[in-house]
C-alpha cells in the first residue's frame, strides 16, 4: 500500500492514531553530508538525503545489508551535492515509489543526473509543500514544516535557508530534521509557530555556527542531538559554539564522525540509541 498523503495543517500536527510497534531512524555515516533512513512501524521506508556522490555506494550497501528493496519515499531536503549526490545510485539500484523534491532551485549537474534517473525509473516526483503530512503507518507521521513561504532571500546561503525542515511524530516521540537550515530559517519557523518540540534533533548544517540558535534550541528542547558530519572536515564542523549551546540545553550529542552510524529506535514512550554496539536508553516525559 502506498504512503497516504494527508491534508496539511499550519499549526501543530494533528493527533495521530495510537502508536504500535517501533519506529527506527538510521543516521548513516556518509562523511560530510546527510543521509537518514526512516523505517516506520508499518515497514514503510523513507530515505532523507543521500550524502555526496561518493557516498552512494555506502547508502546502497546499507540498504542491501538490511535487505531493503524498493524504498517507499526518497526525500531531498535541498539541492546541495552533500545531500543529493548519493541518491542517484540508490534510485538506480533500489528504486523508490515516490520522490519528494526540495523546490528551491539550485541547478547543478548531479541534480540533473538524478532527475534523469528518476525519469528513467518512472518515479513520480512531487514538490515539498509546507504543511503536508504523510502517514507512515503504525501511528507514525511525517510533517513538512517548510519550505519557507515566501522563500527567504539575501541570506548567507539561500539554498540552505530554504531547506525543507520536517518532523516525525510517533506517540510521545518526535524527531526534528533541520536539514541545513540557517538562523533565518529558524526565526521563520519560530515566527510561524511551527511545532518544533522534539525529543531528537538532527542538528542543522552539520553543526555549523550559523544555525542551532539559542531560541530555536529552547523551542525544540532536545534530549538527543545527532550531528551528521565528516571527520576532520575543512569547515571545522561541528562548531564549538554549537556544541556548547547543545550542552547548555542538556542534549546528549552523537556524531557520525566519532560514533559512526547512529541508530535510534522508539516505541513511542522511550528512545534507544545504538552506537558501536553500545545502547543508551532515554525515557520520554
Amino acid at each position: 500500500m502506498a504512503l497516504a498523503w494527508l491534508a496539511g495543517c499550519r499549526g501543530a500536527a494533528a493527533q495521530g492514531p495510537k502508536p504500535t510497534g517501533h519506529l527506527q531512524v538510521d543516521f548513516l555515516d556518509v562523511g560530510q553530508g546527510d543521509a537518514a533512513l526512516v523505517t516506520s512501524p508499518a515497514g514503510k521506508t523513507v530515505l532523507i538525503d543521500g550524502g555526496l556522490p561518493e557516498a552512494g555506494d555506502t547508502v546502497v550497501a546499507f540498504l542491501d545489508g538490511h535487505r531493503i528493496g524498493m524504498l517507499d519515499l526518497v526525500f531531498l531536503t535541498h539541492r546541495h551535492a552533500d545531500h543529493l549526490g548519493g541518491l542517484r545510485a540508490v534510485v538506480d539500484k533500489h528504486g523508490t515509489r515516490m520522490f519528494l523534491d526540495a523546490p528551491y532551485p539550485h541547478d547543478i549537474q548531479e541534480y540533473q543526473r538524478l532527475l534523469v534517473s528518476l525519469d528513467g525509473q518512472h518515479v513520480p516526483v512531487r514538490q515539498a509543500t509546507r504543511g503536508r503530512t504523510i502517514d507512515l503507518g503504525g501511528g507514525a507521521r511525517l510533517t513538512l514544516l517548510g519550505p519557507p513561504e515566501p522563500p527567504l532571500t539575501n541570506t548567507r546561503s539561500d539554498v540552505n535557508a530554504n531547506s525543507v525542515v520536517s518532523r516525525i511524530d510517533f506517540g510521545k516521540f518526535g524527531i526534528l530534521f533541520a536539514a541545513d537550515a540557517e538562523a533565518q530559517t529558524e526565526r521563520w519557523l519560530l515566527d510561524n509557530q511551527s511545532n518544533l518540540r522534539a525529543a531528537v534533533l538532527k542538528v542543522a548544517h552539520h553543526g555549523s555556527r550559523y544555525s542551532s540558535t539559542p531560541k530555536f534550541l529552547q523551542a525544540v528542547q532536545p534530549l538527543v542531538a545527532v550531528v551528521s558530519v565528516g571527520a576532520a572536515n575543512e569547515y571545522h564542523h561541528p562548531d564549538a559554539q554549537t556544541l556548547d549551546r547543545l550542552a547548555r540545553m542538556g542534549a546528549h550529542v552523537f556524531r557520525t564522525d566519532i560514533d559512526g552510524p547512529i541508530a535510534i529506535e522508539s516505541d513511542g514512550a522511550k528512545i534507544v540509541v545504538l552506537v558501536h554496539g553500545r545502547k543508551e536508553v532515554f525515557q520520554l516525559p
